[in-house]
């Protein structure tokens, strides 16, 4: 059995903002796949302690007034989140987020963050990073709803964390179907294989960025799964 043939786990959040070191979740979603159907769904509100900005608001539709009214706690957001993604790696079933460096920094750091124990990552597929290995040279956007379009995925409300979570398996699969060297990997050799493709398309973007007058990447941008030099938030 290949790694796409067993069960999957999408995860996905919504965020205060686009900066994984210091930004928190607003909604959590983990949508679990056994082929041929969805087996599990929790979707849920966050209150992240502190004001949702209007940017993010307008993005995904989370108020902070909403975000109290129906949010969990962050520290029982972050247990959650802590003990879904850690069983998934102990029992070897793919974890599956677009564009994973960053979901997994702010999980990461919130688990710091409230003394949880850090997670070894050996089953983890980042949509984003093997499509940029297997069409290198693909012009356009590479965001969700690019990739969508790439492989005739249905993504029916955009910044949903569950319907991104839904999306994001559906591309996984597509990439698995269309690349069958890709899906004959090793779910602990593909895993490493992403943290060097993900490696390589930093040093060359941000050879060209240079290059071309732009700024580079920071330097934890060429990390993944974790974007290792962030901080840990203070504990509190």
């Amino acid at each position: 059995m290949t790694w796409n043939e067993g069960p999957l786990l999408g995860f996905d959040l919504e965020t205060t903002g686009v900066n994984p070191g210091k930004d928190l979740p607003v909604q959590v979603a983990f949508v679990r796949f056994e082929p041929p159907n969805k087996s599990y769904r929790n979707v849920f509100v966050v209150n992240p302690g502190c004001e949702v900005p209007p940017g993010a608001e307008a993005i995904h539709g989370i108020s902070t007034q909403r975000a109290c009214r129906e949010g969990c706690p962050l520290s029982e957001a972050a247990a959650i989140v802590h003990s879904v993604l850690e069983r998934a790696q102990a029992d070897r079933v793919p974890v599956v987020a677009m564009n994973a460096s960053f979901d997994i920094t702010i999980a990461t750091l919130l688990s710091r963050r409230f003394d949880l124990s850090p997670i070894s990552w050996h089953a983890l597929i980042d949509p984003l990073v093997i499509d940029r290995q297997v069409d290198r040279y693909r012009t356009g956007q590479r965001r969700l709803h690019a990739l969508c379009c790439t492989y005739g995925v249905c993504h029916t409300t955009p910044h949903d964390a569950g319907s991104d979570a839904d999306a994001t398996v559906a591309i996984a699969g597509k990439i698995a179907a269309l690349y069958p060297a890709i899906a004959a990997l090793e779910i602990e050799e593909l895993t490493q294989s992403q943290v060097e493709w993900h490696r390589a398309w930093a040093v060359e973007y941000d050879s060209w960025c240079r290059e071309n007058g732009r700024l580079g990447l920071a330097p934890e941008e060429f990390c993944w799964p974790l974007r290792e030099a962030f901080e840990p938030h203070v504990a509190v």
